[in-house]
């Protein structure tokens, strides 16, 4: 049997872009949370964005998420086909965060080297019984099964439930025919090479022999984008007539053209290079003797007639690789030491008093220091990433926290483009979580209280963030009730943290706030799952002062909270 692909060298490549698509899935979804129903448009949206990851899961073998994607997939085809009138919108978004959080956790796994084969079956059947409670309310009661095909192609529409390899043998036949096919897809398609993979797979049925270009859709991501700009070019030999053909290669996602011309053997003999030519041909037709039997894996090299192997190409390698944070803090360490010892040399005092020209050693020297600059540029820069998906958990945070308190709260955010240290992001991200917690739980009013204040019912909490060129800011705010200066200062003398030869009018804003960052301090009465512990503020300080940050708090009653996190940079 022919050596299987190596999808783990794919998998590095499967966890960037799924990662891809459930941020902008996220982001779409929560961009409708406080919407009556989404658009006609979103609904496509998130549609085409589980069609990609329950090809591209099922591409990788993990049963789970495919079967979970398929099944999503499944509920947004009957709202994108049958548009019912009777969707509660929060409980459909609460559905779709849950697909992602299960999924987000699996590729969690896979990131820490174990396997992603959690069972989904629980939240399919939650799913499923979902899905059936929409269409038992639904008008067009006739229309209750279409949702079985997912997007309406049948089941061959995705890539097969348990794909392997493509097993084909190529063989002769007098009634053979020779095909180019050329497929283009519509721009801004996700994963086009596994798109193209599926159409190949869905050609294996009428298959004699085959070739196509990119031949690196399983192992080269770069291929995804060389089909998007070039499109995928198929040469086809198959005892199927042309209708055949142009049915099964028509039953592919997202494209935007195909076109199925026969040819002659001479042409397709000629191979892919000569794709689309209109000259007349010289091509030279070899026979091959070679025989194969069926389970050979076709699809390796140009040489028509020959097994071709439908695998990694081994003289490509990945455009990704995993670098491990401690060897990314040791490059560092030693460009510093490299740095140091530059400015050493080219500070000698023994070279100064030389009273020598050394015109080549200054030149070589300041090109030594060109370099040694840019070197340090880029290294600071591999460790910049992007402080979006950050920012986009805490627009989620607000969302569950608005429905659990009975809150009708607004996510701001301003700056998620900014770029910070990743040891930054990874020390922010849980004080950013309990900042947003105690902005929903502590500053924002119930409805009825803001519209009694003469404020807007929704309340809003915006996260921003800032790079002045000297300090990084990250900003959480909220146009609520603000700190209660006189409740905290009665609970800090309560607990003994106020001197006894102080009036309380001799606190400054300043050191009243300071308080509530104690351990174990709280103003909150009740204890919810969001605050009232006694815990939270601490973790935020002490999170912040690890990294060589400050916390700066500032409020005003009646008008809302801001707490900023400053990082030098």
């Amino acid at each position: 049997m022919a050596e299987d692909f190596d999808r783990f060298e794919m998998l590095d490549t499967y966890l960037l872009e799924t990662s891809q698509i459930l941020e902008r899935l996220q982001t779409v979804v929560l961009e409708y949370k406080d919407a009556e129903c989404f658009s006609k448009e979103a609904i496509g949206e998130i549609f085409r964005h589980m069609h990609t990851m329950k090809g591209s899961a099922g591409f990788m073998m993990f049963e789970q998420l495919h079967a979970l994607a398929h099944k999503t997939e499944d509920v947004f085809s009957y709202l994108r086909e049958n548009e019912p009138k009777n969707v509660s919108q929060p409980e459909l978004i609460e559905k779709i965060l849950k697909v992602t959080d299960f999924i987000q956790s699996e590729l969690d796994r896979l990131s820490d080297g174990k396997m992603a084969d959690t069972s989904s079956e629980a939240l399919i059947a939650e799913l499923d019984e979902y899905l059936s409670s929409i269409k038992a309310g639904a008008d067009k009661a006739s229309d209750t099964d279409k949702d079985s095909k997912g997007d309406g192609t049948g089941a061959d529409s995705g890539i097969n439930d348990t794909p392997t390899q493509i097993y084909i043998a190529p063989k002769n036949s007098k009634a053979s025919h020779y095909y180019q096919i050329y497929i283009t897809y519509n721009p801004g398609t996700e994963l086009c090479n596994v798109h193209a993979y599926k159409v190949v797979h869905a050609l294996r049925t009428v298959t004699e022999d085959i070739q196509y270009r990119p031949s690196t859709i399983l192992s080269d991501i770069k291929s995804s984008d060389e089909i998007l700009d070039q499109g995928f070019k198929i040469l086809l030999k198959s005892g199927s007539p042309k209708h055949k053909i142009e049915k099964i290669v028509s039953e592919g996602y997202e494209t935007k053209s195909i076109e199925v011309t026969e040819i002659d053997a001479a042409r397709y003999e000629a191979g892919l290079d000569l794709f689309g030519v209109d000259s007349p041909l010289a091509a030279r037709i070899t026979n091959n003797d070679e025989e194969y039997v069926p389970g050979d894996f076709v699809v390796h090299n140009a040489t028509p007639g020959r097994g071709r192997r439908l695998a990694k190409d081994r003289t490509r390698r990945s455009t990704h690789i995993n670098v491990a944070e401690a060897d990314m803090d040791k490059l560092s360490q030693l460009l510093m030491k490299l740095v140091i010892l530059q400015d050493r040399l080219l500070g000698d005092e023994e070279l100064k008093e030389s009273g020598l020209a050394l015109k080549n050693f200054k030149k070589n020297a300041k090109k030594i220091k060109d370099v040694t600059s840019d070197i340090e540029t880029l290294v600071g820069g591999m460790r910049m990433v992007p402080l979006t998906n950050t920012f986009l958990r805490m627009n989620r945070i607000v969302f569950e926290a608005s429905r659990k308190l009975d809150k009708k709260i607004e996510c701001v955010i301003i700056g998620d483009e900014v770029k910070a240290d990743r040891g930054i992001i990874e020390h922010i991200s849980e004080p950013l979580l309990h900042m947003v917690r105690n902005c929903a739980d502590h500053g924002i009013e119930k409805p009825e209280e803001r519209e009694a204040a003469g404020k807007n019912p929704t309340g809003k909490i915006t996260v921003e963030a800032v790079n002045n060129g000297k300090e990084l800011l990250i900003t959480v705010k909220d146009d609520g009730t603000g700190l209660n200066r006189e409740a905290i200062i009665k609970k800090a003398r309560a607990k003994g943290l106020l001197d006894d030869d102080r009036t309380d009018d001799s606190y400054t804003d300043e050191e009243v706030f300071r308080f509530i960052t104690l351990p174990g301090f709280s103003t909150n009465e009740t204890v919810t799952e969001f605050s009232g512990r006694g815990v939270g503020m601490d973790v935020v300080l002490s999170s912040i002062e690890q990294i060589g940050g400050r916390l700066d708090i500032q409020s005003k009653r009646g008008e809302g909270t801001a707490m900023t996190m400053i990082f030098p940079l």
